[in-house]
Order: C-alpha cells, then sequence, then structure tokens
C-alpha cells in the first residue's frame, strides 16, 4: 500500500494538479506531505479530496493499488450473492473469509460473514430454517449490547435475524430498523432495505405472523420499483400470494406458480427452483384461516 503522500502525489499528478493549487495548504505543505516528512491530519485530508472532488473511499481504492481492502473485498462480493441459491459462490467465499481469518483472527466483520455462510450451509443440508448457531447468538449478543451499528453490522444482522426464534428475531428486527435509518443513503447501490423487508415478511410468515407478514411484504413492494429490482419484486408478489393461498384462497395457488414461471422466463432457474422448494415444503396443502 502506497504512502498517504505518495497517494496523494499520484492523484495529483492525474488531475493536472500544481502544488501551490490547493485551496488551504501551501505549495510547502504539499510538498513536505508528499515526501512524507510531514504528517497530515484528518481535516487536512478532506481538504484536498474536496479540492480533488473525490471520496474518501476513492482515495483509499487508489492507495491500496486500485484493490479494495481486504475485508472490504469480501464484503461486496458477499453483498452481492444471493446466498439461499448460489452455494458455489457462497462456498468461495466461505473459503477467503477462513483464510483470512486465519492471518486475521480478530477481524469482527468478517468473522460475521463466515458465520452466515456456514448458517447457509446448515439451511441447506436440514431444508429448515429451524437450526442452531451457536456462533449467530454471539454475534447478536454482542451487537446487541453496543450503542450503534456500522453499516456492515446492520447488513450482517439483516442477513442472521430470520434463523433466531420470534421473540428474539422480533427484537433483533426492530433494531435493525432503528439502525438502518442512519444508512439508507450510505452505499446506495446495495439497497439492503428493499431485501430486508422482503426477508422480514418471508421470516414472518413462517413464523405464521401473517398481519405483519403483509405489512412487511408491502413495504417493500414500492422500493422494489424505486430501485427497479424486479426478481425481489416477483418473489414478493409470489408470497403475497402465499398468504392470500393460506387464508383459504385456493385459487392464490395459480399466482404463485405464475410467479414460479416468471423467474424461468427471466432465466433466473435457480430463483424458481428456490420458490418452488419453498412452497412446496412449506406451504403447499396447509390453509389456515388469519388469526393475528
Amino acid at each position: 500500500m502506497k504512502s498517504i503522500g505518495e497517494t496523494i502525489r499520484h492523484i495529483r499528478i492525474l488531475k493536472g494538479f500544481r502544488q501551490q493549487d490547493f485551496s488551504e495548504l501551501t505549495q510547502a505543505a504539499i510538498a513536505s506531505i508528499e515526501s512524507s516528512k510531514r504528517n497530515i491530519t484528518l481535516d487536512k485530508l478532506m481538504s484536498m479530496l474536496k479540492d480533488f472532488k473525490m471520496s474518501l473511499r476513492e482515495f483509499e481504492y487508489i492507495r491500496n493499488g486500485y484493490k479494495l481492502s481486504p475485508t472490504d473485498d469480501i464484503f461486496f462480493d458477499f453483498t452481492n450473492t444471493k446466498h439461499s441459491i448460489d452455494r458455489e459462490q457462497g462456498n468461495i467465499i466461505l473459503e477467503r473469509a477462513a483464510n483470512y481469518l486465519d492471518e486475521n483472527p480478530a477481524d469482527f466483520i468478517i468473522y460475521c460473514m463466515y458465520v452466515i455462510e456456514d448458517v447457509f450451509l446448515k439451511i441447506s443440508a436440514q431444508n429448515s430454517y429451524d437450526i442452531v448457531s451457536l456462533e449467530s447468538r454471539e454475534i447478536w449478543k454482542t451487537l446487541h449490547a453496543r450503542e450503534g451499528w456500522t453499516y456492515q453490522e446492520v447488513f450482517i444482522m439483516s442477513k442472521l435475524f430470520f434463523i433466531f426464534p420470534l421473540d428474539t428475531g422480533v427484537s433483533i428486527i426492530k433494531r435493525i430498523e432503528k439502525e438502518m435509518n442512519r444508512y439508507l443513503n450510505f452505499c446506495k447501490d446495495i439497497n439492503f432495505d428493499v431485501s430486508f423487508y422482503a426477508n422480514v415478511g418471508k421470516y414472518y410468515t413462517h413464523k405464521h405472523q401473517y398481519s405483519l407478514a403483509k405489512n412487511y411484504l408491502n413495504l417493500a413492494l414500492p422500493l422494489c420499483k424505486k430501485y427497479d429490482k424486479p426478481s425481489i419484486e416477483n418473489d414478493v408478489y409470489a408470497h403475497l400470494a402465499i398468504l392470500d393461498y393460506i387464508n383459504g384462497d385456493i385459487g392464490a395457488e395459480k399466482e404463485v406458480h405464475e410467479c414460479i414461471q416468471i423467474f424461468r422466463t427471466m432465466r433466473r432457474p435457480a430463483l424458481a427452483e428456490d420458490l418452488e422448494s419453498d412452497w412446496n415444503t412449506f406451504f403447499k396443502d396447509k390453509q389456515i384461516s388469519f388469526s393475528r
């Protein structure tokens, strides 16, 4: 990794800046910083980045040789993986996380991602969401005690809550909703609020909290349109139809199958198979009345 001074010089030359072109630092100060003879405060670095019209995130990316840090690299691959169906990619992330933890055992974020991938392996093996993960309980215990969460911690708990029993799951969901409000405009390309609401709706469906399930699925729908997430939107419509079916509307089964076919038409066979498997395993022939 380059020094801060080397990185500043590299970017300055790329952008055609002279050492005297900065708004708050003298030419002598810039020369001293670039040669690493002088430390730079965060305020001064942010002033220079403002002159460059560059974010700190991009600065660190360039400083790291135009690469993400190992933690960020694993995290962003993690956020782009559909863990319940893409086990090949999930296994790759699991191996990368394990190798990284061998050398960096204190990295809490990577450890959490390792645990989540292990949880999905257990779900796939047991074909059930009712699994025991002592490591997940410890993660929740650790984060529950903190006054606030980072973005990555919010994202992590949004992937773990669904394996907890209802009383704990409700507490985690409420905490995620509180914490995520600060981060809805951060990493906008991830849009994790829409997948979170959809997953909460599915969680409450599995826990027989049908009114809550419907509320959260309906929260997800406008976000699907806002962010242009057709796969999540189709999944939400399928689960709203499942709720209608559970409530006694036998005809809603047709819409579930239509949603399965839509995934196939979208050339997303893995999503179609995942939805069809959930339908056959958990919901088919299980109509009951709404009592909640």
